[in-house]
């Protein structure tokens, strides 16, 4: 528990407001995703509730709502909305939620895995067909499709990890080709990558 700036009132570390006053409160050092939202710490989420979370916190804590507060609370309102965006942004995507759960559990996910050579073989071949399809205007469904059927073994594979021990080194293999599928498929369907 932590005390309220304004009132004194106790709150949870993870309140971004004051239950007693209402106050845009600090953040704290290494927020939880989850806590943020007031969801469980779980893989399986229901994205509507999350969506609908996010929205009802953004408008409570949006920076024009204190354009006349003190400026200590103004800064604390962009510093909340900051990191409401980027709970919103994790906990939307499969792999990133994925890795802030394995986080949570003092699991450091490495940035620099090291890829098997029969995967990255597997990955310019898939980038050699995408650019062969795109230049002959063939349909990228198929191959999107394919894609499509790794990713989600992949995604089954980190929620049964999840689900019991972890193994560090496989959850990072794991979350490696989910980036890697998250990828490819934003190009053959014409996103922006965000990771």
């Amino acid at each position: 528990m932590s005390k309220c700036w304004s009132c004194a009132g106790d709150r949870a570390a993870s309140d971004p407001l004051c239950p007693a006053c209402g106050k845009v409160q600090p953040p704290g050092a290494a927020p939880d995703k989850f806590a943020l939202l007031g969801l469980k710490r779980v893989y399986d989420i229901d994205l509507a509730q999350v969506e609908e979370r996010y929205r009802a916190l953004s408008r409570k804590l949006h920076p024009d709502r204190f354009a006349r507060a003190p400026p200590k609370e103004r800064r604390f309102s962009l510093e909340q909305t900051t990191l409401l965006n980027d709970a919103w942004r994790t906990l939307r995507d499969p792999a990133r939620r994925a890795e802030h759960l394995l986080e949570l559990r003092g699991v450091k996910v490495a940035t620099d895995v090291t890829m098997s050579p029969e995967f990255l073989e597997q990955t310019l071949e898939d980038r050699e067909k995408l650019m062969d399809a795109k230049l002959s205007g063939e349909p990228l469904d198929a191959l999107a499709q394919g894609v499509r059927e790794k990713r989600d073994a992949a995604m089954a594979e980190v929620r049964t990890l999840l689900q019991g021990e972890v193994d560090p080194a496989r959850a990072a293999d794991l979350l490696a080709k989910m980036r890697y599928y998250a990828r490819y498929l934003d190009e053959v369907e014409g996103r922006e990558a965000e990771i």
